[in-house]
């Protein structure tokens, strides 16, 4: 029996749910965690840390420097679950050292940044914001044997141009050089472990970031700081607009990157073999319309139409709104759509210049859905 995925719906954190994952997300787990506050957001809202476990390998983990990123804030508390219902003896050889939303102020507003604008994961160097020192001092006291830094992507990436990319990985370079240090090696280890192990429920999914240096990212800089450090990214598939399958990926991959460094099993991967993983692409939009008749500039054409969502926050209901409007519109050889509907059939003709525009495409959408 592989436990971790056959009985994921037995161990998964079904207190958390949805895109809006906040500090009050959290505090409905306090009955089973211990959390402590580690400081206090630009905002003055609390950062919350959780420790668990007494053993010799310190692991490192934050989730939502960017506050609008909760797919594996999610998958992490699913992890957090499984050990302690199938695998607690693993807390006798690991400390892990979390914290669930770094971001709380970007968490509460749905926004990527911190309430003072500022991309945290781009404050590394300058450590210009409290969160990042709070981190960073953080990572000073703990000196972790490892660092997992998490995080959500767009829908727009694909692996080799259609396929979405579901996860996606990067072992940050130390260097301008992006020099294969000891600690970047261990990093590449593990993705592509985790890429072994995953390529049977995801075949053809799962991707890694360019990998260009940049001493202003967190990753990077603990990288350097030959801390071996590995980036989680959650994607997306179909019309899981919730994630919640995706979570469900990224719960494994968590699994199989603590069970690999306590069981030492990434020592026996060939480094080399993160190479093979595809870098990410930009090849997906979310609906993808062929053959539709527009006007432009007093022009009739035949085009393709690209319509992504917006993720707009309803802070009255809690939740994420996702509302269409048309990224770009051509002729586009190289894209498609996590929905991809052909307009063939449709006679209308849309006016870019009417303002309801999208109102009346995505009603054409709905119909279509049923019937392709």
């Amino acid at each position: 029996m592989n436990l971790e995925l056959d009985k994921y719906q037995d161990y998964k954190e079904k207190i958390l749910s949805g895109r809006y994952i906040t500090n009050e997300s959290i505090y409905k787990l306090k009955k089973k965690y211990n959390f402590s506050i580690i400081g206090k957001s630009s905002n003055d809202l609390p950062i919350l840390s959780l420790k668990l476990g007494k053993g010799p390998i310190k692991i490192l983990i934050w989730s939502q420097m960017h506050g609008n990123e909760s797919t594996s804030t999610k998958a992490l508390f699913d992890c957090l679950s499984f050990f302690d219902k199938y695998d607690s003896d693993i807390f006798s050889k690991v400390t892990l050292m979390i914290i669930p939303i770094l971001n709380p102020d970007g968490a509460l507003n749905y926004t990527r940044e911190n309430i003072n604008n500022i991309d945290l994961n781009r404050d590394a160097k300058s450590l210009s914001q409290i969160e990042s020192n709070i981190l960073r001092d953080l990572y000073s006291q703990f000196n972790p044997s490892f660092c997992f830094n998490l995080h959500d992507q767009r829908t727009i990436y694909s692996v080799k141009g259609d396929k979405p990319s579901v996860l996606s990985f990067l072992s940050p370079s130390a260097d301008i050089e992006k020099s294969e240090t000891k600690s970047r090696k261990d990093s590449m280890r593990i993705v592509a472990l985790i890429k072994k192990k995953l390529s049977v429920i995801l075949p053809g999914n799962i991707s890694r970031y360019n990998d260009d240096f940049n001493i202003n990212c967190v990753g990077d800089t603990f990288q350097s700081l030959k801390t071996p450090t590995i980036l989680f990214e959650s994607g997306h598939i179909g019309q899981d607009y919730e994630r919640e399958q995706t979570r469900e990926y990224m719960c494994y991959a968590l699994i199989h990157a603590i069970k690999s460094i306590i069981n030492e099993d990434f020592i026996k991967i060939n480094y080399k073999d993160y190479y093979l993983i595809p870098e990410n692409t930009k090849h997906l939009c979310d609906i993808f319309l062929k053959n539709v008749n527009i006007i432009s500039e007093k022009k009739q054409l035949n085009v393709s139409v690209s319509i992504m969502f917006k993720e707009v926050l309803n802070k009255e209901k809690k939740e994420i709104k996702f509302m269409p409007y048309i990224d770009r519109y051509g002729h586009f050889s190289d894209m498609t759509g996590h929905l991809t509907l052909d307009f063939i059939t449709v006679e209308q003709s849309f006016d870019l210049s009417n303002n309801f525009i999208i109102n009346e495409l995505m009603s054409h959408v709905d119909k279509l859905r049923i019937i392709q």
